[in-house]
């Protein structure tokens, strides 16, 4: 992989999340490993994305937020990632854990 060392413009751009449904999918199964009874509850959201150059994709790509036993649903609107989303792990590498949502400003205005 290639770094360019030529400074760029500085972009503080937060990855902009949007939810359209406060719908759930939820998928129950049995782990092939343990042999215990699991369920997946999910929430199906559009991630703002860039290419690689720094340009936004043309269209959002769709995305799954997996929520646990008792999180309520996102309601409809658009978010950001929280910090506590990101993490360095092992080797001192930065890691994406499980994505927690913080609405933007807008959502939070048009709710008062």
């Amino acid at each position: 992989m290639r770094v360019s060392l030529r400074p760029r413009k500085a972009r503080n751009m937060a990855l902009k999340i949007e939810i359209k449904s406060a719908e759930i999918e939820t998928r129950h199964g049995t782990s092939a490993r343990t042999g215990k009874p699991f369920t997946i509850r999910s929430q199906i959201a559009y991630a703002h994305t860039l290419e690689r150059n720094g340009t936004p994709r043309a269209y959002p790509e769709r995305i799954s937020i997996n929520l646990e036993d008792d999180d309520q649903p996102y309601p409809v609107g658009t978010y950001t990632l929280d910090d506590r989303s990101v993490y360095v792990g092992d080797f001192g590498r930065l890691m994406l854990g499980r994505p927690v949502l913080v609405p933007v400003k807008s959502n939070l205005q048009a709710a008062a």
